[in-house]
């Protein structure tokens, strides 16, 4: 069945029961995600958006760990599980951050517009979220 933009945007869902598994191979999401990241359209073509595609459990281990250092243990129950139930269960996990250096190099290269460039990284990366 194929959509038009405004079915897929009325009948968008968030699904919080993700599962381990994935109907499509590691090479096609990175392919994905390579392809939305050159042609998402940013100010200026300045392309700040970075991400960090993890497809395995590792990393909310470490958050975990991290956590457990800094919450007291009788909240960090409440963390634990959330964390386990929805974002460790799923297949993987993309981090989106904002490459300050470019921000940072526009700035100094367009004066005028200094004053934006943080704002419009910070909507490019949402378009690509």
């Amino acid at each position: 069945m194929e959509r038009n933009l405004k079915d897929a945007l009325q009948h968008r869902r968030s699904y919080y029961e993700l599962t381990p598994e994935s109907p499509i191979d590691d090479a096609k999401i990175e392919e994905i995600i390579r392809f939305a990241i050159r042609h998402i359209p940013s100010a200026f073509n300045s392309q700040s958006t970075r991400l960090v595609l993890l497809l395995h459990k590792a990393f909310w281990e470490i958050v975990k760990r991290t956590l457990q250092a800094i919450i007291p243990a009788e909240a960090f129950v409440a963390t634990e599980q959330k964390i386990d139930r929805s974002f460790a269960s799923g297949y993987g996990t993309v981090l989106f951050f904002e490459d300050t250096n470019v921000v940072r190099d526009l700035q100094q290269k367009f004066p005028g517009y200094a004053g934006n460039f943080p704002v419009w990284s910070e909507q490019t990366s949402a378009m690509h979220q």
